[in-house]
């Protein structure tokens, strides 16, 4: 082989060890944090309570540790909100809502379970706040998971919330695109049933439309 030939190759070998090295330093994606808030987290109050005699509160805390590990294993950071210090709606909410920013969350959701004086009621639902285009997309997300995963449920659908309507503090208060999880009717015996013993059901559920969202941005 001639020296110039020699060259050419010598220095084709050096272009691709620089683009191998140049790809290898391709700056990662900026990882995604979400604010995972357990609902009826102020001082007195608990939630309603279950056909089971569990509150929401108790539920959704242990949904809450699962959902977070769930979230880690596929590289989404998250924390843990259930314990608002104050004994009002108005004062916790705000509490939440700096507490969100602190820790530039990308998205915030609330944990809770429905409850009515009917036991027949069942389904799931979704709550965003009226205005806010990213929360009805990520609604859509967590609706289009729980309606993939759970097929003997009724869907409620995704529900926009105005400034005075149910779960509108929450909504309001926090920086993010937000969601009010309501994943059935804890005063169903049948919806109990099914949730009861399987906090990592919802979690799972949760995991794949936060996922999903983030995917889709």
């Amino acid at each position: 082989m001639s020296p110039s030939k020699i060259l050419d190759k010598i220095l084709e070998l050096v272009a691709t060890y620089r683009q191998a090295k140049a790809s290898k330093r391709k700056k990662v994606s900026k990882l995604k944090r979400v604010a995972i808030c357990v609902g009826h987290s102020r001082i007195g109050d608990k939630g309603a309570t279950s056909v089971g005699g569990v509150s929401e509160w108790t539920y959704n805390k242990k949904v809450a540790g699962l959902l977070k590990s769930h979230l880690r294993h596929q590289g989404v950071q998250s924390v843990v909100f259930d314990d608002y210090p104050s004994d009002s709606y108005s004062g916790a909410m705000d509490w939440l809502g700096e507490s969100v920013a602190k820790e530039k969350c990308d998205i915030a959701i609330e944990l809770h379970f429905n409850s009515y004086s009917s036991s027949e009621v069942e389904g799931y639902e979704y709550l965003h706040y009226h205005t806010s285009k990213n929360g009805r997309r990520l609604a859509d997300c967590f609706r289009e998971a729980h309606s993939e995963t759970s097929k003997s449920q009724s869907d409620r659908g995704v529900k926009s919330i105005n400034p005075d309507g149910r779960g509108s503090g929450f909504l309001k208060s926090v920086p993010p695109p937000a969601v009010i999880c309501e994943p059935f009717f804890g005063s169903s015996l049948k919806e109990w049933v099914l949730f009861d013993e399987r906090p990592a059901l919802l979690a799972d559920i949760y995991a794949k439309a936060i996922v999903s969202y983030f995917k889709n941005a």
